[in-house]
């Protein structure tokens, strides 16, 4: 929900960003063109002061998609109109570049955020198309109007400057997007969606790359929530969610200094990698599980939790390790429950 209003933000960003260039441009170009005696642009500049003003409060109505294609379609116009007054020595045919890039992120934004279909791809057709016949019209017929040399280097270097910023913006735009998803596969790989603690196949690709502390030093805990089906059964699932998201949270709490994933189900892997009193930190673990107050939908549940821990040993593979754990946990399951066996 979060992701989803900041990225509903950055649209509306976007959108007065080019807006608020739109009526920039329209000021700029409506100077030159008095100053240069070019009715036909003069007026097509007031028709965008208009449009332009409007488009300004369609994006404050949050009404972005009508607003994109004006955006568009607006640019393209000018585009073309700039193409054949002036001809393709002032460079309008470059906006062409910043319209691709334009138009691409905005198709991607309202279809993955707004959840509204923009029609990016016919609308970059219908921009190219129109870029191919206004710049052959262009190159093929003498423009309407011939300007001084003066004039035609600042047209020059505005446009080239408006559509490489415009082409610069949606670089950085869309490279953030791409670190934004390979940090999201990374930690979809790795971290555990319910309780947000690692998950197995982080802890086994910890545990084939350890180099933290001796190896005396490591032992490995499993953690099991006693009747956590009778739990299920009783409150129902998302009760049990609410206590595995708990129990995860006092586990990675106490156990600060160690790496802490779900192992699937009920149960908790804690590795230590450095020396600790894993006597101390487990029973403390299990008592603060124990004393806590479990407060769901206005129930009150008390659960206990049963620990397997096993110190590192060279001659053990990893999967011996963890059966060792897995051993001890059992032992403690089969008397009595809620304890600690080393």
């Amino acid at each position: 929900m979060e992701k989803t209003i900041k990225n509903t933000v950055l649209i509306e960003k976007l959108t007065l960003f080019f807006g608020g260039f739109l009526l920039f441009t329209d000021v700029f170009f409506l100077l030159i063109g008095i100053n240069a005696d070019m009715p036909i642009i003069r007026n097509v500049i007031y028709v965008k002061l208009v449009i332009n003003t409007t488009n300004i409060y369609l994006i404050l109505n949050k009404h972005y998609l009508v607003s994109t294609i004006i955006i568009c379609t607006v640019i393209m116009g000018f585009m073309l109109t700039g193409l054949v007054c002036v001809g393709p020595e002032a460079e309008f045919q470059l906006y062409a570049l910043g319209m691709l890039a334009c138009i691409s992120y905005s198709g991607y934004l309202h279809n993955r955020v707004l959840k509204k279909e923009l029609p990016f791809v016919m609308m970059l057709a219908i921009h190219v198309a129109l870029y191919v016949l206004g710049y052959i019209y262009a190159r093929t017929h003498e423009p309407i109007y011939h300007i001084s040399d003066f004039a035609m280097n600042i047209l020059i270097a505005f446009n080239s400057a408006a559509t490489f910023g415009i082409v610069i913006i949606y670089m950085v735009l869309f490279h953030n997007v791409a670190i934004h998803s390979e940090e999201k596969l990374e930690k979809m790989a790795l971290i555990d969606n319910l309780t947000e603690l690692y998950n197995r196949h982080f802890l086994l690709t910890s545990m084939e790359h350890m180099e933290v502390g001796s190896p005396e030093d490591r032992w490995l805990a499993i953690l099991d929530i006693d009747d956590f089906k009778k739990v299920n059964d009783t409150y129902g699932h998302n009760c049990g969610d609410y206590i595995l998201k708990e129990v995860a949270y006092i586990t990675k709490m106490t156990c600060k200094d160690c790496i802490v994933c779900r192992w699937g189900g009920e149960e908790f892997i804690i590795l230590s990698t450095v020396r600790k009193d894993e006597s101390e930190i487990l029973e403390s673990l299990r008592k603060k599980i124990g004393s806590e107050e479990f407060r769901f939908e206005g129930k009150v549940l008390h659960i206990t939790v049963t620990i397997g821990a096993a110190h590192y040993e060279k001659s053990l593979t990893n999967d011996r390790w963890i059966s060792k754990a897995d051993e001890k946990l059992y032992h403690g399951k089969t008397n009595g429950k809620n304890q600690v066996v080393l």
